[in-house]
């Protein structure tokens, strides 16, 4: 509201200066309706009310697509990547939609705060029955009285005054919702400037 007063109300902006206040009313704009979309969202999930047919997945190429497509914001930020990801299939039940977007948020997560350790990685692995995808990084990580809390509703460890760290408290909420419509489970380790790791956990389909 406070660009839209400025544009409406100052008659003396050049022409750089309202496209520039347009631009950020539009992005301003953007993360309104994205919000919005994560409120719905979450609140389908809740009410059973979110269609989320399963099927057989090969985790680990679901997995594999959707670190490709950070590929060039890890190149171009100078983060050192790690990615194990066997070529055998690794099957469970699930759904690839809702795997991608899982990944997608905890990927998203750890390159938005954990770039400052310099490090990225994810692994896909087998453990006895079960399948886990670890996504992790060394960055500043999260401490240990916020840990049991992280994946509550509008919970948040933002710093208000930096915006590059402002988020809305619901994609780690949503990703934990996700997780287990496909009966699985997602767990935090963190030990700040070593090692974050979010792991989600997934029963495996043996044939």
């Amino acid at each position: 509201m406070g660009y839209v007063e400025k544009l409406n109300l100052n008659d003396n902006m050049t022409e750089d200066e309202r496209k520039e206040v347009s631009d950020r009313l539009y992005q301003k704009t953007k993360d309104v309706i994205n919000l919005l979309n994560q409120f719905f969202d979450l609140v389908k999930i809740d009410a059973d009310d979110y269609a989320i047919p399963l099927k057989q997945v090969a985790i680990n190429e679901v997995c594999r697509k959707t670190v490709l497509e950070f590929y060039e914001l890890l190149k171009s930020k100078g983060i050192q990547v790690e990615i194990v990801i066997p070529e055998q299939p690794l099957y469970i039940l699930g759904n690839e939609e809702a795997l991608s977007r899982i990944f997608n948020n905890l990927i998203s997560n750890s390159i938005r705060y954990g770039s400052d350790g310099g490090m990225f990685g994810v692994t896909v692995r087998e453990e006895e029955e079960f399948v886990a995808v670890d996504i992790w990084d060394n960055g500043k990580g999260i401490e240990t009285i916020h840990q049991d809390r992280i994946f509550e509703r509008l919970y948040t460890l933002d710093d208000a005054r930096n915006p590059e760290f402002q988020g809305s408290g619901l994609g780690l909420s949503i990703t934990k919702r996700l997780t287990e419509s496909m009966k699985g489970s997602i767990h935090l380790s963190s030990k700040p400037y070593e090692k974050t790791v979010f792991s989600c956990i997934f029963k495996r389909l043996i044939y």
